[in-house]
């Protein structure tokens, strides 16, 4: 059981650490146009990142000695305890931090997804991108007739 908790505590640990720094790329994404800060959280995140993977398999190896393929099975076959509380409590935290992770992943991926497009209509911008007379889907032939109007929407 003390294996169990210890497992539970690191990845709580490294997933708090994880958290804090999405949350520091996602305040960067939105008050900044530098790349170089992205990067530097980027780099800070991939060793926590490595850490997570490797606690994930000790998890793993510990849940297969145990005969079980969750924590939470783990957790209510043994009998009533103080550890037995403290591993359900753990875990009840541990996947609230993953939930807020997960929330932090996607608002960082859209955060840059519009980074990609801002930088996207500004190339067109730059390149002088031309419009064709009517919208023409992608894939399909286009139109030789080209009017001289910009267009800014077009996909580098």
């Amino acid at each position: 059981m003390n294996d169990a908790i210890r497992l539970l505590r690191a990845e709580l640990l490294l997933t708090q650490d994880c958290l804090d720094k999405l949350q520091r790329m996602k305040t960067i994404l939105q008050e900044n146009t530098d790349g170089a800060e992205v990067e530097a959280t980027v780099q800070a995140i991939q060793p926590i990142l490595a850490k997570l993977s490797l606690l994930d398999t000790r998890k793993r190896e510990f849940l297969q000695r145990a005969g079980k393929t969750r924590m939470t099975a783990y957790a209510a076959d043994q009998p009533d305890s103080v550890e037995r509380n403290t591993v359900l409590h753990l875990l009840q935290k541990v996947q609230q931090a993953e939930r807020t992770m997960r929330k932090e992943l996607d608002d960082d991926r859209e955060l840059l997804k519009r980074s990609k497009q801002f930088v996207d209509f500004h190339i067109n911008v730059i390149t002088q991108t031309a419009a064709n007379d009517t919208y023409v889907p992608p894939g399909a032939a286009e139109l030789e007739n080209r009017r001289g109007v910009r267009m800014f929407d077009a996909n580098v």
